[in-house]
């Protein structure tokens, strides 16, 4: 089977925390790994506010996965994600060969309320990029 670029996104559960939020991060990444899939970014993008309550729940943090599978190990990954307490909800989505990947985007600290990060932030968002380049062809 041909190995197709996907995107995930995983809402985890507030009352992880920051160091379980990375724990679950790690746990899905693995999971991709041993579906055969390669992983070629992870976005953490932080606590964020939900746009409507999920579970009684308003916030979340938002884990965002680059990676290349089969369809099958798509199926196998999102069985288990659906197995996951801790994951509030997510969404795959197959992007196309020649998209461009992710753009970066920063995790915002809770306690902010305004609406976009700002340009001198501190680079409190965790990017790991690792994989193919984009325009390697493949």
């Amino acid at each position: 089977m041909a190995h197709r670029r996907y995107e995930t996104l995983v809402l985890i559960h507030p009352d992880q925390g920051e160091g379980g939020s990375k724990d679950i991060a790690a746990r899905v990444r693995t999971l991709i790994e041993d579906q055969g899939g390669t992983v070629s970014q992870v976005q953490e993008w932080g606590l964020r506010e939900l746009a409507y309550p999920i579970g009684k729940q308003r916030r979340a943090f938002y884990v965002l996965f680059e990676y290349r599978a089969t369809s099958v190990a798509l199926q196998e990954i999102e069985r288990n994600l659906k197995l996951m307490d801790v994951v509030v909800r997510f969404i795959s989505v197959r992007q196309a060969e020649n998209a461009p990947p992710a753009p970066l985007r920063i995790a915002r600290r809770p306690d902010r309320e305004d609406g976009e990060g700002d340009e001198g932030a501190d680079g409190d968002g965790d990017v790991i990029s690792e994989g193919e380049a984009p325009g390697d062809g493949a």
